[in-house]
């Protein structure tokens, strides 16, 4: 029996351990894949590297939207150290901080979505307004990678 409840404790530390690293790569994934992508997308089109094309920034606020929807649970108390994780403290200091950021970021884009821009000149203060939830300290502070890191 003792036996026994060893080895299920040092599985259940195991699974733990499992646990704790899916949420740290499941937010760092978003960050990078849905939110960089597409934030550098529609930043190439803010910058005039690419012509402004309607269906690419709905198609990106919406990839955000997606992506932001249910964020704040992939940061667990237990989730704070370990693993590769980069988020800044001052989450779990300010969880209700944190969680009002990402519903004004949540906000800005299903504006953006409703606006459905057609023009550069429609999207210009759509893009700023989504945009200026990067700045945000509990939004960009929140499971950055590394550079070079997936």
């Amino acid at each position: 029996m003792k036996k026994l409840m060893i080895a299920f404790s040092a599985v259940a530390v195991l699974f733990a351990g499992v646990a704790h690293a899916d949420v740290i790569s499941d937010r760092q994934a978003i960050m990078k894949q849905k939110n960089g992508a597409s934030m550098g997308a529609l930043a190439k089109m803010v910058k005039g590297e690419v012509d402004y094309d309607p269906a690419a920034a709905m198609a990106a606020f919406k990839t955000m939207r997606e992506g932001i929807t249910n964020y704040a649970d992939l940061f667990p108390a237990d989730s704070m150290q370990g693993g590769d994780t980069t988020a800044s403290p001052k989450i779990w200091e300010d969880m209700d901080g944190f969680k009002a950021a990402i519903a004004k970021f949540e906000g800005d884009l299903d504006a953006a979505i409703a606006a459905n821009p057609q023009d550069k000149a429609a999207f210009m203060p759509v893009f700023g307004a989504v945009a200026g939830n990067c700045t945000a300290s509990n939004v960009t502070s929140a499971a950055r990678p590394p550079a070079n890191k997936g």
